[in-house]
């Protein structure tokens, strides 16, 4: 009788990582994607001959965090990454600052301070806060093997904005001081000060620009799981879940393809209304079926990408440029106002030339443009459809131009997406990071009514790449128990 196969069903970074930690417990593990390829938003996609990325553009925590996890799944080999400035615009109030490459924590306090002096007292509060948050949060620290507790904090049950009442946080300065809310993509009004704040710390203190993109994660996650056995299932899909046996489990996994495989434990790294459409009859409870309804997602993006001619000279670093300092209208789109990051960098194509590329992303509700079509296949013949998206990467190349006028006329359109794109391959909502963050609305983490069922992701600590790896560290210690974790720690030697 073969022994029971671990399942983990998706492969962003988030499953990618729980498979490979499984693995290296012991499990017999199978990676289940509905896309051709591994990766999600690791994934990056060649246009005239240059490696562009799909959604993992940037990240903090590289020079600690983020390498550690690495380091435990064995992919020493994808921490490399660039250090990068933030030049964050305010273009209703013109407002311009840059946070410098390596600044450090406490160097993007003073330039944020320097920039807003009536408000510094309220800045220096907030950063205090920021860096007690992160501090007192578990898992921030994966050398600590203390048993995890349920603790609240004050800033749990405290919305950003209310927190910034609290300080006596001027408007203007708090649009500026809170704009890495665009990595998180939740409302100011209802996002945790803890939840934004795990974000804050992250992007000022080590803001970096990861080598290759999600390039090296992949191909390291390749290389690792022929070494554990780790089987890989692409272009198929999960059927739903029929019945839990008497022990309250679900075995029997079937998939879009005709195959079954004999489980011992489920892990999803999916959209919880995916999840929910899986789970058997008995375990889609009204409550939980509640409260999943009542979730909402986070903002999703434009994506366009720019090839920059030679003669022009590019500084690699991140741009962001707000047209209002009301971070909340940004993220709803209210009064046409929005948000574009522009990622600058020198890129070698696969001639192994350095080019000057640019990666842009502004704001959009998931689902846009809500008028098109809901299928790729569809939108390919739409006329209006097409026209939306060379007006909006025009629209983008714009506005950089108004930020760097060197280089109108020197900016080439190579790719672009909208947030249905996204939803494609990312269903079925498409939107960033998942679901949105509320504050004292408790995330779906950790079990599932089904015994041997968990869910991991979209709901992170903390959003994006590095939160949902993080996210996976949490979600198989609570599977398979303390002492098993605390052994994989140790083994991988980071303590």
């Amino acid at each position: 009788m073969k022994p029971k196969r671990t399942v983990v069903v998706g492969s962003g970074a988030g499953g990618l990582s729980l498979a490979l930690l499984l693995a290296r417990a012991g499990r017999q593990v199978t990676l289940i994607e509905s896309q051709p390829e591994i990766g999600g938003y690791l994934r990056r996609f060649t246009r005239e001959g240059i490696r562009f990325d799909t959604g993992f553009h940037f990240s903090g925590g590289y020079t600690n965090i983020m390498s550690t996890i690495l380091h435990v799944l064995g992919l020493d080999d994808a921490s490399r990454a660039d250090l990068i400035p933030n030049r964050i615009i305010l273009e209703n109030t013109g407002n311009d600052l840059t946070i410098p490459a390596g600044s450090g924590f406490r160097g993007a306090e003073t330039v944020m301070c320097d920039c807003f002096e009536k408000d510094a007292p309220a800045l220096h509060r907030l950063f205090d806060t920021i860096d007690a948050v992160w501090k007192s949060t578990p898992m921030c620290d994966l050398r600590d093997l203390t048993p995890l507790k349920m603790e609240i904090s004050p800033c749990d049950l405290q919305s950003v904005t209310e927190f910034y009442r609290s300080i006596g946080m001027g408007p203007i300065a708090g649009g500026a001081a809170g704009s890495f809310a665009m990595c998180h993509g939740s409302l100011l009004s209802e996002a945790a000060m803890s939840f934004h704040a795990r974000v804050g710390y992250a992007i000022f203190d080590d803001l970096a620009r990861p080598v290759g993109g999600g390039d090296p994660i992949v191909a390291g996650f390749k290389r690792e799981a022929a070494k554990l056995g780790i089987e890989l299932r692409t272009g198929t899909t999960l059927l739903p879940f029929s019945e839990m046996n008497a022990d309250g489990e679900c075995t029997t996994v079937c998939l879009s393809d005709g195959s079954a495989i004999d489980a011992d434990q489920v892990f999803f790294t999916i959209h919880p209304l995916a999840v929910c459409e899986l789970l058997p009859e008995k375990a889609r409870t009204a409550s939980l079926c509640r409260r999943i309804r009542r979730f909402r997602d986070s903002t999703s993006f434009f994506c366009s990408y720019y090839v920059i001619d030679e003669e022009t000279p590019v500084t690699p670093g991140l741009v962001s440029y707000f047209t209002s300092h009301d971070l909340d209208a940004i993220l709803t789109g209210a009064d046409g106002a929005y948000s574009t990051g522009y990622l600058l960098e020198r890129e070698a194509d696969l001639q192994g030339k350095m080019r000057s590329v640019i990666a842009a992303f502004r704001t959009m509700p998931p689902g846009s443009p809500d008028w098109a079509a809901p299928t790729r296949a569809l939108r390919r013949e739409d006329a209006a459809y097409r026209e939306f998206k060379e007006k909006t990467t025009a629209d983008i190349a714009s506005d950089l131009v108004k930020i760097y006028p060197e280089f109108k006329g020197h900016l080439r359109p190579a790719a672009a997406g909208s947030p249905l794109t996204c939803r494609d391959y990312d269903p079925p909502t498409g939107s960033a990071y998942g679901v949105r963050n509320v504050c004292a609305f408790s995330r779906l983490f950790g079990r599932l009514p089904v015994r041997n069922f968990f869910i991991a992701g979209q709901s992170a600590l903390v959003p994006g790449v590095m939160g949902t790896m993080l996210c996976s560290f949490s979600v198989f210690r609570q599977a398979v128990g303390e002492e098993t974790y605390c052994r994989l720690i140790r083994e991988s030697g980071i303590c």
